[in-house]
């Protein structure tokens, strides 16, 4: 490929963009509509956050002979192909019987919970994002802000999002997507083994 210092905003085909060498740390780019967008990579915090959430999930799976989900973190996910939509998000779960496709390298259509952690490029998860997830057909979108200690939870109808809920840190995380998972923020935002934070 001749393209050997890949930049935001570069037009790539997904065969272009699947073949970027791995030494460009592919997790932390995107690809939409054509575009490239490399995302700062994420800082300790976020990176807490991420794993704790994650271990709160598997934890819940672990409860049944049968998972009645997958997933999976820092995957590809291709929300469409003809449009070239390949974006990779925090977490991304899959209900068992759910209309994603694991593939070898991605995911291929829309998981039915996508989450997302805010950083540096807020605006990003806020709106682009949101919009794209909302036009793939995710069931649902949590909002995680790592600044304020809130989770927002949205839940799509009629092919937008509504707001379900602003969870701060009293409350307690739970979907119908999965019943009897249970995440307690006050264990996600004020473990005593969290990172400092800074002031983004």
């Amino acid at each position: 490929m001749a393209m050997l210092k890949p930049r935001t905003g570069a037009r790539l085909s997904i065969e272009e963009f699947l073949e970027l060498p791995d030494t460009f740390d592919k997790r932390k780019m995107e690809l939409d509509a054509g575009e490239l967008y490399i995302m700062p990579r994420p800082r300790i915090g976020h990176q807490y956050l991420q794993g704790e959430l994650i271990w709160h999930c598997k934890s819940y799976f672990k409860g049944f002979a049968e998972p009645p989900a997958e997933l999976f973190h820092d995957v590809i996910v291709a929300l469409s192909l003809e449009r070239r939509i390949l974006l990779s998000p925090d977490i991304a779960i899959i209900l068992q019987g759910g209309r994603a496709v694991v593939t070898e390298m991605t995911v291929e259509g829309a998981p039915d919970i996508v989450i997302e952690i805010l950083s540096s490029d807020r605006s990003r998860d806020l709106v682009r994002k949101l919009r794209l997830y909302a036009e793939a057909g995710v069931l649902e979108y949590w909002i995680f802000d790592s600044l304020n200690d809130t989770a927002t939870l949205l839940e799509l109808r009629g092919g937008e999002y509504v707001e379900r809920g602003v969870l701060d840190v009293s409350a307690t995380l739970t979907t119908p997507l999965l019943p009897g998972l249970a995440i307690p923020l006050a264990g996600v935002f004020r473990h005593p083994r969290r990172p400092a934070r800074d002031s983004r």
